[in-house]
């Protein structure tokens, strides 16, 4: 059992997608099938419906068609915050103001990207020895936090006249996921993102846990990751 929270600002397009890509990754007769994903907004208003490019990204099948059709935004609590196994945003500073909402959730919120790079290095304990293999969704999230000192911090890039002239392309934060909203192109790039990290890092905690370690790296997946990162 445990809960996984989604966070991003509204909840209609970048939560929803994770929280579906997820729970179709754990599915199944794992234990992570008894996890729960939910997603949630920082500025939801509430009741409001999946975005029209989201729901589309999500495909056509009837899981998909279901989702798309119940989902309503929610805003998020300090109480969901803190029932919450594993916390994921999509931007780190949705992850700055989740752990301001609920500071005892810090050790287990990461945004989404950070997440997955994190779960790399955690696979590759795991294969050598170092670290013990998790058994459940709990076991994952400390590991995680312990190997999080293990990367460099990484910042994202100044947005200085010198070396960022082309005011078209903004800065990009490599631990983000950017919200597109207001740019068609950058929308579609934002929700392809989103849906497949997502679905890398529900792939690799699957195969952490269920001991399949061996063959992380192989999957489609990974390598739109290597792709794309």
């Amino acid at each position: 059992m445990g809960t996984v929270l989604i966070v991003d600002g509204s909840d209609v397009c970048r939560a929803p997608i994770i929280e579906f890509a997820l729970q179709k990754q754990f599915a199944g007769d794992g234990s992570m099938a008894e996890v729960d994903v939910v997603s949630r907004g920082l500025e939801a208003a509430g009741q409001a419906l999946i975005c029209d490019l989201a729901a589309g990204r999500l495909g056509t099948s009837l899981r998909a068609a279901t989702f798309s059709v119940s989902h309503r935004s929610r805003r998020v609590t300090a109480e969901d915050v803190e029932r919450a196994d594993l916390v994921l945003t999509a931007e780190r500073a949705h992850r700055s103001a989740v752990v301001r909402l609920a500071p005892i959730a810090r050790g287990r919120t990461f945004t989404l990207k950070e997440a997955l790079v994190l779960t790399s290095v955690l696979t590759d304990e795991v294969r050598s020895g170092r670290s013990p293999r998790p058994l459940t969704l709990l076991e994952t999230v400390a590991l995680l936090d312990e190997v999080r000192g293990s990367i460099p911090l990484i910042e994202p890039p100044m947005a200085t006249s010198v070396f960022h002239r082309d005011r078209a392309l903004p800065a990009s934060d490599p631990l983000a996921l950017t919200d597109g909203h207001d740019d068609a192109a950058l929308h579609r790039h934002a929700t392809d993102e989103a849906y497949q990290v997502a679905l890398t890092l529900g792939s690799r905690i699957v195969d952490l846990t269920e001991d399949r370690v061996a063959r992380i790296g192989s999957t489609p997946n990974d390598w739109w990751w290597r792709q794309h990162a």
